[in-house]
């Protein structure tokens, strides 16, 4: 382990320990991949629903590229709750799912990150680019960690790619590539 992992572990694991963090033992081997991203819930909501979804075949490209430890997945927490509800309208639907899907997606070891800067962030973004604070977490975070931002919500797409005060590459989901 280089100098630098071992410092960015040691980071880590003092987030891990103050509580910031909620992340898996496997997960940790992920942090030495040089392909970082954060995604958005309508990503991710992907790999759980088949059904009415498009991009179905890129989303489970991601999943499987982080299952085979190739890159890092970075969620802020918000996404587990967002995920929470569409999980809720499913069931009414359907009446057969499971609230597993919800430990499926912690056993992930992906990790879960907000902080007050991260909102602030966002919030500031959001009034910029006239998106929700909830879209705009997203976008927060990837400039928080230096890392693009994968969406399949083409308004949010639009919204940020012509922002002048742009810090990160967004892209979408149907133009993911790795």
């Amino acid at each position: 382990m280089t100098e630098r992992n071992k410092t960015e572990y040691n980071n880590i694991e003092k987030q891990i320990d103050n509580g910031i963090f909620i992340i898996s033992e496997s997960a940790i081997k992920s942090f030495n991949k040089n392909i970082k991203l954060v995604l958005d819930t309508s990503v991710i909501v992907k790999w759980f629903f088949k059904d009415d979804e498009k991009n179905i075949k890129k989303a489970d490209l991601i999943l499987k590229q982080y299952l085979n430890n190739e890159i890092k997945i970075i969620i802020p927490e918000l996404s587990a709750f967002e995920l929470a509800n569409v999980l809720i309208n499913k069931i009414k639907k359907y009446q057969n799912i499971n609230l597993d899907i919800i430990d499926r997606l912690y056993n992930l070891g992906i990790i879960f990150y907000i902080d007050r800067e991260i909102l602030k962030a966002a919030t500031r973004i959001a009034i910029d680019i006239n998106e929700s604070v909830y879209d705009c977490i997203f976008i927060a975070t990837a400039e928080r960690f230096n890392c693009r931002l994968v969406t399949d919500d083409n308004a949010l797409f639009l919204n940020y790619k012509d922002y002048s005060k742009r810090k990160i590459e967004i892209l979408t989901l149907e133009k993911y590539r790795c």
